[in-house]
């Protein structure tokens, strides 16, 4: 069973590597990004998981300054043991350069499908849709819109006999679409597609570390080419209560 797992897993990788090089552009400009985030989760005695996280992001190779926090609350419901309806509510305050800053408000709902899991191997889909309610410091721009966002990932525990036992070592490889019906959005980072690797390790039953690298493509409106490229180190701790 894990041997057929591993072969499984490099397959993945190929496929993910191969639709993630698709996408760029020949002319693409990249930037390098570091993400930071602390997230609280608390087990209710129902089946519903209450939330909290605080994010930052900042590019910090280019030109212009891009520097994000992003701070969520939320819920899952676990609805039957293979699906987890989701629900957020981000507050996201962005300084796209010198001279524009933005404040977007953003509702989601999601669900989370249990494609496979069998011991050492989870694969999982989500979806999610987004409303988008932008405040720019130029009023002009002030814009909203729905972006739909779907999720591919596969979760092997290297050390473990799930992903979830404690002093777990875990491979997350996932790959990611954003999907935006309208053309206005013109702030950077509006389209992606992002192919997405990297470890957790599950210290205890209160905390879990991740360590994950993002590389992806952006594009700032509908029917554009894929110009931006981003490589992304993001670290993550969760605290369970």
């Amino acid at each position: 069973m894990f041997r057929s797992s591993v072969i499984w897993c490099g397959f993945y990788v190929l496929t993910c590597f191969f639709v993630s090089n698709k996408v760029e552009a020949q002319n693409a400009r990249g930037s390098g990004q570091l993400w930071l985030a602390g997230e609280v989760k608390y087990n209710t005695e129902s089946n519903f998981v209450l939330k909290g996280q605080l994010e930052y992001q900042s590019e910090y190779d280019s030109e212009n300054n891009w520097d994000s926090w992003i701070l969520t609350a939320g819920t899952d419901y676990l609805l039957i043991p293979t699906l987890v309806l989701n629900g957020e509510f981000k507050v996201i305050s962005t300084d796209e350069n010198d001279t524009l800053s933005r404040t977007e408000l953003r509702p989601v709902l999601g669900a989370k499908l249990d494609i496979f899991n069998r011991g050492r191997v989870v694969f999982d889909n989500q979806l999610k849709l987004e409303w988008r309610q932008l405040y720019f410091s130029s009023p002009e721009l002030n814009s909203g819109s729905l972006r739909v966002r779907d999720r591919l990932r596969m979760t092997v525990a290297l050390t473990q006999k799930n992903p979830s036992m404690n002093k777990s070592l875990n491979l997350l490889i996932w790959t990611e679409a954003f999907f935006v019906k309208e053309d206005k959005e013109k702030e950077r980072f509006s389209n992606r597609v992002r192919f997405v690797c990297g470890l957790s390790y599950r210290l205890s039953n209160q905390w879990k570390i991740a360590m994950t690298y993002y590389r992806q493509r952006s594009r700032n409106q509908i029917g554009e080419s894929f110009e931006s490229r981003e490589n992304v180190l993001r670290l993550k701790a969760t605290c369970y209560l």
